[in-house]
């Protein structure tokens, strides 16, 4: 009986549970609908973060135009006749600096370490990505080269080599980065003459804007008997007088124009002399008789071709020196007295 009562009492014992959680789901049912928010009003999980559903559309990105690179291929100059493609290429930015430090760079140098182009020069240029963009060009009177490739009557007189590279360069318009080098063959603008006590006289070219002395001594073969140099630095400037014992003669400069005399004390072994240069086949030191005339100086030294005038530089008393120009036709036709020459004289002979 006992475990009958026991078994029937079981749905009894349970019942309060079974509606105690009843209970508590409809609570929480109740409370959701009463204390809780709409769909809507529930705030998101990251503030900062749109929803994707509001989220803002954004514009598609546009392709990237693809642009064709043009490669220059070198070719004679022919090929470009009217190729305008090239005209508005600008240099880079390290070319425009260096055209820009090249010229201050020239600025900065000594005579002795830079030349400048002059009349008379012969130039070898050279475009290295071009094969037929190289060749010889004589700078003419009026300061001009015709280089084909950068235009007629290019300037280059007072430019050095590296700056007259540049000239070239820009104005090469077939080419997008023409690469230009520019060589002095042969310095003919840059000339002095030396005369007096030399083995090797005559006129001389310079390869720098200035030479000291020593360097025309050498070439010159300056003969021992020589103690004195006399620089003449132009019509109208006043004759310089060094003493060649002086170490620091060595280091005068000789610019283009200049006359160099080498001389002595005006004798040699007792005899009476003096120096003739210039256009003639016989240079140097010659014998003075007596009664010599300027004429017969030149005769005996042999002009070449028919000079139109002389210079005769003469010391005074004093150490100045004078110079006295002649026109040696004048003399020939007996329109001008013949002057003597005196001890120590020095003669140029002029075409």
């Amino acid at each position: 009986m006992w475990k009958c009562h026991r078994m029937k009492n079981v749905p009894h014992v349970l019942f309060p549970v079974r509606w105690l959680g009843f209970l508590a789901v409809m609570f929480s049912v109740s409370a959701s609908v009463m204390f809780g928010q709409s769909p809507e009003t529930r705030p998101k999980n990251n503030p900062y973060s749109p929803s994707p559903t509001s989220r803002p559309k954004v514009a598609a990105a546009k392709p990237v135009e693809k642009k064709e690179v043009a490669f220059v291929v070198s070719r004679p100059d022919e090929a470009f006749q009217n190729d305008k493609s090239f005209e508005n290429v600008r240099p880079s930015v390290t070319q425009a600096a260096y055209r820009i430090a090249k010229p201050l760079e020239a600025a900065n140098k000594r005579p002795t370490e830079t030349y400048r182009i002059g009349t008379g020069d012969v130039l070898y240029v050279s475009v290295k990505n071009v094969q037929t963009g190289s060749g010889y060009f004589t700078v003419r009177p009026d300061g001009t080269i015709d280089f084909p490739l950068a235009g007629d009557d290019l300037v280059v007189t007072d430019l050095t080599a590296e700056s007259a590279a540049d000239l070239i360069a820009s104005g090469i318009k077939i080419l997008r980065d023409p690469i230009v080098e520019v060589k002095v063959r042969q310095y003919n603008s840059h000339r002095v003459t030396v005369a007096g006590l030399v083995e090797n006289g005559g006129d001389k070219n310079l390869q720098r804007e200035a030479m000291p002395l020593f360097a025309i001594r050498a070439e010159a073969l300056v003969s021992q008997k020589a103690t004195r140099v006399l620089i003449n630095k132009g019509p109208g400037q006043t004759s310089e007088v060094h003493d060649l014992r002086d170490p620091k003669t060595e280091e005068i400069l000789v610019f283009p124009g200049y006359t160099v005399e080498f001389a002595g004390e005006g004798t040699t072994s007792g005899r009476s002399t003096y120096f003739i240069g210039g256009a003639v086949a016989s240079k140097g030191e010659k014998e003075l008789t007596s009664g010599m005339t300027l004429s017969q100086a030149a005769k005996a030294a042999g002009v070449n071709g028919n000079p139109k005038k002389a210079v005769i530089r003469r010391r005074s008393d004093n150490g100045a020196v004078t110079d006295i120009e002649l026109n040696l036709r004048a003399i020939r036709e007996g329109k001008h007295m013949d002057p003597f020459l005196a001890a120590g004289d020095r003669v140029e002979i002029r075409n």
